[in-house]
């Protein structure tokens, strides 16, 4: 025959459960709400991919003579969620001269057409071409983790922005245009390659490893642009 107080024994026993499973359940709430928090503040920004916008704003500063300043102002801004380390940048500014041109219309419009199917880059003005191209300035700077040398330090935060200024003095009798050409390399904060300075085809000032490095594994992020000016 069953005691009298087997009842309550077994009504305190589901009670003691019942609060055992809201105690589990509150502290695996607070785990995942640690977790989160973490994943979210630390894990997550390191595996996402360095990512850095570049502008440049051109502005007649003054001129003399002939000779006309302009001041390009490079804005570079960490627009992903990881720091960022640049290791490098690189100006190259080119004089562009425009000829008058007279050439059957229908040729040009020909050639153009031609050209369409065979050809990575095409154009065509109606009145005028662009002679070659003559370099007037070359500058590059290496920063800290690009190179082995003294070097300062280049590192953006997210959403961090930093700006540089350089005057440029093109001769308006010789160009009609100058063409300024930015190259900006970088990696994640504490990924660092060594890199040199090295002349492209048109020669344009860039930037390189020093050492090989992997396609596949090679940490570097590069932002390159260009940004024409007239001197009209």
């Amino acid at each position: 025959m069953p005691s009298q107080d087997a009842e309550p024994k077994r009504r305190i026993g589901l009670s003691g459960v019942n609060s055992l499973v809201q105690t589990l359940a509150i502290v695996g709430a607070g785990a995942w709400a640690v977790y989160t928090f973490v994943y979210e503040a630390k894990i997550k920004p390191g595996l996402e991919p360095a990512a850095v916008s570049v502008k440049t704003d051109l502005v007649k500063a003054g001129e003399r003579g002939e000779r006309v300043a302009i001041r390009s102002t490079l804005t570079r801004t960490n627009v992903g969620q990881t720091n960022v380390r640049v290791l490098g940048l690189t100006y190259t500014v080119v004089g562009l001269k425009t000829r008058v041109s007279h050439d059957d219309e229908a040729r040009r419009e020909a050639a153009f057409r031609a050209s369409l199917d065979r050809s990575a880059t095409v154009g065509m003005a109606r009145d005028y071409a662009q002679e070659d191209e003559v370099v007037i300035l070359r500058e590059g700077v290496l920063f800290a983790g690009g190179t082995d040398l003294p070097s300062e330090p280049s590192d953006l935060n997210p959403g961090e922005t930093v700006s540089r200024d350089l005057i440029v003095y093109a001769d308006r009798s010789r160009f009609d245009a100058v063409r300024f050409t930015v190259s900006l390399v970088y990696a994640k904060e504490g990924e660092a390659v060594r890199l040199r300075f090295d002349t492209g085809r048109a020669g344009d000032l860039a930037l390189v490893p020093a050492t090989a490095c992997p396609a596949d594994t090679c940490p570097l992020k590069t932002t390159d642009f260009a940004t024409e000016f007239s001197l009209w």
